[in-house]
């Protein structure tokens, strides 16, 4: 996957979400283990009510932002944010951007 504009990724499971980064990031499984066992703190389930996207927690929730084109390359952005808006802001103005 080299495409950063991820339709529906807020709705996706954190398994699904996970599943979209490794692919998109080409994350090993050992990288891939260290975004599923991070604790920070909170529960995922409330990280996930607290942020757009999330994927994870580092003591804030950690999400993704997605749909950026930079210079002719996608990128995901990760962000660690206790409020929801600016993920979702930034995804959609990044693809409005487009």
């Amino acid at each position: 996957m080299t495409d950063s504009s991820i339709s529906k990724f807020f709705e996706k499971t954190r398994k699904e979400r996970l599943d979209i980064v490794r692919d998109f990031a080409n994350l090993s499984s050992e990288e891939l283990k260290v975004l599923q066992s991070i604790d920070g703190g909170i529960s995922f389930e409330k990280a996930n009510n607290m942020v757009e996207n999330a994927i994870g927690t580092f003591s804030l929730p950690l999400g993704v932002a997605t749909s950026f084109k930079i210079n002719g390359k996608d990128y995901l952005v990760p962000m660690v944010i206790e409020e929801p808006s600016v993920i979702a802001a930034a995804s959609k103005g990044a693809k409005i951007a487009r």
